[in-house]
């Protein structure tokens, strides 16, 4: 007697968030069917200077910072883990589905993903004022991602590590502004070269 094809039932997917994820999620938006708050089960810091956002620091799990709030987004019933896996590698600039890793929360059904990305900074180059400098030099007028953007919107989605406030703070004194918009829109004029060199005098 021949056996009934059956499918392989899969849990309900989603992916752990706590950078730009949240705010900018690229291909995966139409994916995603809802968020839920969610606290990180590992600490997370500015530890990792990206290529992707032009040398800007980005979040990355980090020993020296501290759990976060996250959220987890929900991904759509239809799609499979390793479409999934995938699209999560292809929005982290990411070669192949192997940096992603499966997180297991307490009391969650759901399959978790994340993208754990390596940190490297060394810990003279995570003081507030170097992360600010490696923002402010990664500011430019044609529009790409940068870490002042990244560190702005990080902020507006609730997620705050031991470095956020200082970070900030120092990469207003460069900019000489009131917000992170004004300090991005002021660093990427060309007439920011003219107001002393943004980035020298942070210490």
């Amino acid at each position: 007697m021949g056996l009934a094809a059956r499918p392989v039932s899969q849990r309900p997917l989603a992916i752990l968030a706590y950078g730009s994820l949240l705010h900018s999620p690229g291909a995966l938006g139409p994916l995603i069917t809802g968020v839920v708050p969610c606290r990180t089960p590992f600490p997370v810091e500015y530890g990792r200077a990206s290529h992707r956002w032009n040398g800007g620091p980005v979040l990355v799990p980090h020993p020296d910072g501290a759990t976060v709030d996250g959220g987890l987004l929900l991904l759509a019933a239809h799609l499979e883990l390793g479409e999934a896996a995938d699209l999560l590698a292809e929005r982290e600039g990411l070669p192949s589905s192997r940096g992603i890793l499966q997180v297991d929360l307490p009391d969650q059904e759901r399959l978790v993903l994340t993208c754990a990305l390596p940190r490297n900074l060394p810990a003279p180059d995570m003081t507030p004022a170097a992360l600010a400098r490696r923002a402010v030099a990664s500011v430019h007028a044609d529009g790409r991602r940068n870490g002042v953007r990244y560190l702005a919107g990080a902020i507006a989605s609730g997620v705050v590590t031991p470095r956020t406030a200082a970070y900030r703070d120092a990469v207003l004194e460069a900019a000489a502004a009131a917000t992170l918009e004004e300090a991005e829109r002021l660093l990427a004029s060309p007439r920011s070269e003219e107001r002393g060199g943004l980035a020298d005098g942070l210490g």
